[in-house]
């Protein structure tokens, strides 16, 4: 057993040169120091597979990191309570997100798939107005995948489409927090000032919803009981407030992804297209070599020995889910793209006792994951039917940039 950190030479985890390329960062903290001191972090970087399945697994590695991290724009969330408190709040959302209570959901998923594709939206990132025509050329990341869980979780909530341009700004501006890890006051500012927004928006909505109940999750919400205990309006808004940022950037970025690694090689998205019991294992495999979100800290609440170190009550660690998506020492070749490969069990990505970590692990494994499995697997099918000759972009080369929420920058695509 170690305790002190051994004389290991490696990048600061916040420099631009780690935000360059994250996975050769991790190729060299797997081999040299596994769990490796990060001066800039002010914490440990747990990179091994194993490793980060342990502290998943361990409710030492608690999640009152959060109070820091994220309480400040979600307010106090299911996603920072450990124990009985988090399964009690938990058990009053997860009914809207499995069996019975997610199928009826999936008729929703696809009017919107539709609704996009049928008409002209305007680009986030250019404001220009696109179709979706066979010829045209779109970015399938800002014209498309930004949409879709945005429109399909204000459905659920029964919120307007119209305000999408308003739901975005405020969930980037939530996640720009989540990941600024080195805490720039502006940034920090920004994502509070975004949650106040949102509370002003929703705290009307939530009041008259009580005298209006509908089928909406809002409507769950206020009337959900467990041993006769209900929400409060903060915890209400604060569950919206989690639903509208948990799916919205990670969906598009996985889905945008997975089609730039298919159109790479086009001869990927030709296999695919033409045998759709491929297309789980190829979102299954993008969400392995690519998750959207990296990494997830934690706080270790007692001492405890991790990868041979021993680490102090209070230490800050950062479970480095990418870096372990493309270990070594559990898959083979895992730098590649290969959703052929035996050593990952697609069906169980969107499980709590999937192969990698793309949705995090144990007892906080996000609740979305089916919802998002959904959305991706339809949409992409979908895509598939309308756009058969789908390509690149002339000249287009897909970047894949980001730390915390890592994906492709754009995806311009020709229909």
């Amino acid at each position: 057993m170690m305790t002190d950190t051994p004389a290991v030479t490696l990048p600061g985890f916040l420099s631009p040169e780690v935000a360059a390329d994250p996975d050769a960062f991790y190729r060299r903290l797997r081999a040299e120091d596994p769990v490796h001191w990060d001066d800039g972090y002010q914490g440990y970087l747990i990179s091994k597979h194993a490793d980060v399945g342990l502290a998943y697994r361990n409710p030492l590695f608690s999640t009152q990191n959060y109070e820091v991290s994220l309480q400040p724009v979600f307010g106090r969330s299911m996603l920072q309570m450990d124990g009985a408190e988090h399964s009690r709040k938990k058990a009053l959302v997860t009914p809207y997100f499995r069996g019975k209570g997610l199928e009826k959901w999936a008729p929703v998923i696809a009017r919107n798939i539709a609704t996009i594709l049928d008409r002209s939206v305007t680009s986030a990132a250019e404001h220009i107005t696109r179709g979706f025509r066979p010829g045209d050329t779109v970015d399938l990341l800002a014209d498309f995948g930004y949409y879709l869980p945005v429109y399909v979780i204000t459905d659920m909530l029964g919120l307007p489409h119209r305000d999408y341009d308003r739901f975005f700004d405020w969930y980037s501006r939530h996640v720009a927090f989540l990941g600024n890890l080195a805490r720039d006051p502006e940034i920090d500012e920004s994502g509070r000032e975004a949650t106040k927004e949102l509370w002003e928006y929703l705290a009307p909505v939530v009041e008259d919803r009580r005298s209006h109940l509908g089928e909406d999750l809002i409507s769950g919400l206020i009337t959900a009981e467990i041993d006769g205990e209900s929400l409060e309006d903060a915890e209400i808004l604060t569950h919206i407030t989690q639903l509208l940022n948990a799916g919205s950037e990670t969906t598009g970025k996985a889905l945008a992804s997975m089609f730039a690694y298919l159109l790479r090689r086009r001869e990927l998205f030709e296999e695919v297209r033409d045998d759709r019991s491929l297309v789980i294992p190829a979102i299954s495999e993008t969400l392995r070599i690519s998750p959207p979100s990296q990494m997830n800290g934690r706080k270790v609440t007692q001492e405890v020995e991790i990868g041979g170190r021993l680490l102090p009550a209070g230490t800050l660690v950062m479970l480095l889910m990418a870096s372990a998506n493309r270990d070594e020492d559990r898959f083979a070749d895992p730098d590649t793209f290969d959703y052929h490969r035996t050593d990952l069990q697609h069906e169980k990505t969107f499980t709590a006792a999937g192969d990698t970590f793309a949705f995090g692990s144990g007892r906080h494994f996000c609740l979305g994951a089916m919802l998002a499995k959904s959305e991706l697997e339809m949409a992409s099918n979908v895509l598939m039917d309308r756009f058969p000759d789908m390509r690149l972009a002339n000249g287009f080369e897909p970047r894949w940039a980001g730390l915390k929420m890592r994906s492709v920058g754009s995806l311009m695509v020709t229909l």
